[in-house]
């Protein structure tokens, strides 16, 4: 970013990344440069994802206000409207600076608009996690660094895998929130998120972009367990499996 947050800055982002505990988790282990546009990604995430918060009483009001807010945020990223949100300035700041790109983060916007909008089916459902789970992963890598397409590829599965196995995990939690979870049963649900994270082949995943795709030591554990954490905290088993993940990744990155 242009000028560095300051410490009021950071408190602020991280208390608006707050809501996206597992993420912020992975995100602990960046590079220090990196840690502050981090924060960023995971608030912007968040603060999209609030717009689907109120899905259930969608049936009545209609995606309309959900829509107008998701193309507030279109218009601040492509400059046409003045940013007046604590995000906007550093979000516009990372993308003059190279640290993300407008493409990517207009996927964010764009995946919850079709949670809105698109039909409850299976391609729908499969476009929300590329451009919804799968990008925000996608812009961790950019914001390292990473610029093959292949590897951003890769990282694009690891965000979609750790979202179906987020969604395994919270089951009976979100069945109950309104929000377009999955067409299908659990064990289908389980199989595509495997698939995903075959797709970004970890042990194959050059060491320094592991950094990049932390979720997906989360996702391993999710897809092969069960609901009974629903809306819990993580234990320690999980925590530490990725902090010891988080270290190697880095000492990895910064040797590179």
């Amino acid at each position: 970013m242009n000028t560095p947050p300051s410490h009021t800055d950071m408190q602020a982002l991280a208390g608006l990344a707050a809501g996206d505990a597992d993420r912020l988790l992975c995100a602990r282990f960046l590079p220090a440069s990196a840690q502050p546009g981090g924060l960023v990604l995971l608030a912007f995430h968040n603060e999209l994802i609030r717009v689907l918060a109120p899905a259930r009483s969608a049936a009545v009001a209609g995606p309309m206000a959900g829509l107008i807010r998701l193309q507030w945020w279109r218009e601040v990223l492509e400059k046409t409207r003045p940013p007046e949100h604590i995000l906007a300035p550093f979000l516009l700041g990372m993308m003059a600076c190279g640290q993300a790109r407008l493409a990517t983060l207009l996927r964010l916007v764009h995946s919850c608009e079709m949670e809105l909008t698109g039909a409850r089916d299976q391609p729908t459902w499969e476009g929300m996690m590329r451009d919804g789970p799968g990008a925000l992963q996608r812009a961790m890598g950019e914001l390292l660094g990473v610029e093959d397409p292949a590897t951003l590829l890769r990282l694009e599965a690891c965000g979609m895998a750790y979202g179906a196995g987020a969604m395994l995990r919270h089951w009976p939690v979100l069945q109950q929130s309104g929000r377009f979870i999955w067409p299908a049963q659990q064990e289908a649900l389980r199989l595509q998120g495997q698939a995903w994270l075959a797709a970004l082949d970890w042990p194959h995943l050059p060491a320094p972009f592991r950094l990049a795709a932390l979720p997906a030591i989360l996702a391993k554990r999710d897809l092969a367990g069960t609901a009974r954490q629903a809306g819990q905290p993580r234990g320690l088993g999980d925590r530490a499996a990725l902090m010891w993940q988080g270290v190697k990744a880095l000492r990895a990155f910064e040797r590179d």
